[in-house]
């Protein structure tokens, strides 16, 4: 955007605009602009010195030993230092800052599943805070209990209490009542619950429960699934780390329990056929 150089020219403007008609009623910043006027430019205009022998900078440019002979040197374009804009950051728009963002930020950092809980973000006028609701006290009853109580009822304290003596004390006293009306409303909504329940209410389990009751039947599965394959693995090492010798042995023992096993079945079974032949 073009700088506007002609901005300190606003108040004399304006005067010819109330003098000729123009202007039907004066403005609201007209009295405070001209008690202040402004006495600068917004745009810094390089210096530019025509290079003549009479220019004083260039005795910095001759050299040091005199009796040297060399061409006199002359400034004939002046430097980026001296073009450059000194004033540029009064062209920048600053940046508004309030209490009220400050306590936010930090109300939030130290409490963060608050932001997690629904607002509502519809209004009807925009000034709902400031004009529906009495910051005498923590409740209201047009806005429901949430991180904007604290900070709106701590700058109530700052403003209105004369015991509070910093923002600080202001913030501590705020949100140790938050804390409590949470914790009432907390015990209230649970004792509404049992209640309910005691009076036959049946309430369908919530998405957050289904989704761990789920996550917790793939964990148990997983479990035993996994303590199978250590056991595996355990025998496979054992097995592997045993000699030679007793690997023979074992598979020994295992041929002679699996035959008394087998000579336990014949003789049962041959009970069995004597007793049907008597019958």
């Amino acid at each position: 955007m073009k700088l506007q150089t002609e901005a300190t020219n606003v108040l004399s403007r304006t005067s010819a605009y109330l003098k000729s008609g123009v202007l039907k009623q004066k403005p609201v910043w007209f009295d405070i602009v001209a008690k202040y006027p402004p006495s600068h430019k917004l745009v810094k205009k390089p210096y530019i010195h025509e290079a003549d022998s009479t220019d004083p900078r260039n005795d910095l440019l001759k050299p040091k030993n005199q009796h040297l002979q060399k061409p006199q040197l002359f400034k004939t374009r002046p430097a980026s230092s001296e073009v450059a804009n000194k004033n540029n950051q009064i062209h920048r728009i600053p940046k508004l800052t309030f209490l009220e963002d400050e306590l936010r930020n930090y109300f939030y950092l130290q409490h963060p599943w608050e932001l997690s809980r629904p607002k509502n973000l519809i209004e009807n006028n925009g000034d709902e805070i400031s004009k529906k609701c009495d910051w005498s006290q923590m409740l209201q009853l047009h806005k429901p209990l949430d991180g904007e109580s604290v900070i709106q009822r701590a700058v109530y304290l700052l403003h209105n209490d004369d015991k509070v003596k910093d923002v600080f004390e202001a913030y501590d006293i705020a949100r140790f009542e938050f804390y409590r009306l949470r914790m009432a409303e907390e015990m209230e909504s649970h004792i509404a619950r049992e209640e309910s329940t005691m009076y036959g209410a049946v309430y369908e389990s919530t998405n957050i429960d289904w989704n761990l009751t789920t996550e917790q039947k793939y964990i148990d599965d997983w479990v035993k699934l996994a303590a199978e394959q250590t056991r595996v693995l355990e025998a496979n090492s054992n097995r592997s780390q045993a000699p030679s010798g007793s690997l023979v042995e074992e598979e020994k023992s295992r041929a002679s329990l699996f035959e008394s096993l087998l000579s336990v079945n014949s003789d049962v079974t041959d009970e069995i056929k004597r007793a049907e032949e008597n019958n």
